[in-house]
């Protein structure tokens, strides 16, 4: 009878144990009021949040005209393969048109450097202001042009002069062959 006692008595104590579990576990009438609450306002979060068939249709619509758009301006393979034909084609064009790196050195060698071009321009700086050192300025020219006028009228005159006289010599040097062409004569007639 003892034994039966025990067992009751464990039998108790578990069920005693799980009662305890079961309290322990189980909600209060507030934490199943808090939890009806938390789902209630998710329920109408969802709600608020959840898209109606017309505006699933609008999504659905708005896709299919996106779809097709796409379609429409997507490229064909035939197309693509133009497209990369062309751009070959032009890549080969730079590539034959394009420097080597020995006509890129070349170019280097010939260039030339910055103390080079300062030079340059340091002797045309020289030269240039040779230049104008010895250039004529307007007034200069004015004068110079007048004195060649001038020069030009008194070689006129001279080469006039010239003229005159060379007619002069020539008239005088036919009356001089005249005069003796007489006097040849009068020696012939003189000594005859």
């Amino acid at each position: 009878m003892e034994a039966i006692l025990n067992q009751i008595l464990d039998k108790l104590q578990m069920i005693e144990h799980e009662v305890s579990d079961i309290k322990t576990n189980m909600a209060t009438k507030q934490e199943l009021e808090e939890v009806k609450k938390n789902f209630s306002t998710e329920l109408e979060d969802i709600k608020a949040n959840m898209a109606t068939k017309r505006e699933l249709e609008e999504v659905r619509n708005r896709f299919t005209k996106e779809f097709e758009d796409i379609r429409t301006n997507m490229a064909t393979k035939q197309e693509l393969e133009e497209v990369k034909h062309s751009f070959t084609k032009e890549i080969e064009d730079i590539k034959a048109n394009m420097a080597t790196k020995q006509e890129l050195e070349d170019i280097k060698a010939n260039m030339a450097t910055k103390q080079e071009l300062e030079d340059v321009k340091n002797n045309l700086m020289k030269e240039l202001d040779h230049v104008k050192a010895n250039m004529v300025t307007k007034q200069e020219f004015v004068f110079l042009q007048q004195a060649v006028l001038e020069t030009n009228k008194i070689v006129k005159k001279i080469e006039q002069n010239m003229e005159k006289h060379e007619r002069i010599l020539d008239l005088l040097s036919r009356r001089s062959i005249e005069h003796e062409a007489a006097i040849s004569s009068i020696r012939l007639i003189k000594t005859t």
